[in-house]
């Protein structure tokens, strides 16, 4: 009994230990994506492509070797990346050396935040008082990296609002991106996923399409299904090779199922641990698969 007592207190005192680490992690910064709000919206609230099919059932064994994998014609996946800010500038460069290294420029979305948190900053992140960052962006964009929206200021739960609020906001976004040189948006990334019934509709008027994890809300109001997942919040160095195992498993997956496969990148949670390397092996070995033309 004092036995049991005691592998019980050590398995707490882990438990504890691990959860005080995570906060540690994301303690100074701002709600991100990754906290997938738990706000529905009439008509979509029961869509999923049930991940159990990709993630619970059938993963790799961790002694599998990568060479391993079955192959079938691909797709090459589309890279999404949230939170382009200058207050991520020197992470975002970090990201676009390794995407430049695969030639992914073209496959790659930069999901800009036109003025960052100013309850927390102010205007100090905002794109008009960062030229620098601004010359970077229109930089990559020569190069084939695609510019998207990524809310206004990504203040939490910013598009779960009223329809005239979400209007107000999309205005100012574009309005925004607009005077930097920025136009002729089509995608449309929500902060925290988060949305109501009525702002939808307003995003649907400027005829953008709405990215979700799980599925894409046309500007006709119709779901697209997708794989939208992140495999690089916050891993460690030592979780690398089993992340890019089953990130192949479920590229693999998707790709007989005809599904369209996302990678999800946060710039300032994927420079912690093994985020880079994880990057590097995965586009590493999706470049070795068979791709459709």
């Amino acid at each position: 009994m004092v036995g049991l007592k005691f592998r019980f207190f050590i398995a707490l005192v882990i438990l504890i230990s691990l959860l005080c680490l995570g906060m540690i992690h994301r303690e100074n910064s701002p709600p991100m994506e990754y906290e997938v709000s738990n706000v529905t919206t009439l008509g979509y609230e029961n869509y999923s492509i049930d991940k159990e099919l990709f993630l619970s059932s059938n993963l790799p064994d961790p002694n599998t070797h990568l060479e391993e994998l079955p192959s079938i014609a691909y797709e090459k996946p589309m890279i999404f990346i949230h939170d382009v800010t200058p207050r991520y500038f020197k992470e975002l460069r970090k990201v676009v050396k390794i995407i430049d290294r695969h030639n992914y420029s073209s496959r790659t979305v930069l999901f800009v935040i036109p003025r960052f948190d100013p309850p927390h900053y102010g205007d100090k992140w905002d794109l008009r008082n960062n030229p620098h960052f601004v010359s970077y962006l229109h930089e990559l964009q020569a190069r084939g990296y695609r510019i998207e929206l990524h809310g206004y200021e990504h203040i939490f739960h910013e598009f779960n609002c009223s329809y005239v609020t979400a209007r107000e906001r999309l205005e100012n976004a574009t309005f925004l991106m607009g005077s930097v040189g920025f136009g002729n948006f089509t995608l449309f990334l929500p902060p925290a996923w988060a949305l109501s019934n009525e702002s939808i509709e307003s995003i649907k008027e400027y005829n953008l399409t709405i990215v979700m994890p799980d599925y894409f809300i046309l500007p006709n109001g119709s779901i697209m299904r997708v794989w939208n997942h992140e495999y690089t919040w916050y891993i460690e160095r030592n979780e690398t090779d089993i992340r890019v195992l089953i990130a192949l498993h479920d590229y693999n997956q998707t790709g007989r199922a005809g599904i369209p496969f996302y990678l999800s990148i946060h710039p300032q949670v994927i420079v912690y641990g093994g985020g880079l390397e994880f990057l590097d092996k995965f586009l590493n070995n999706v470049n070795g698969l068979q791709i459709r033309p």
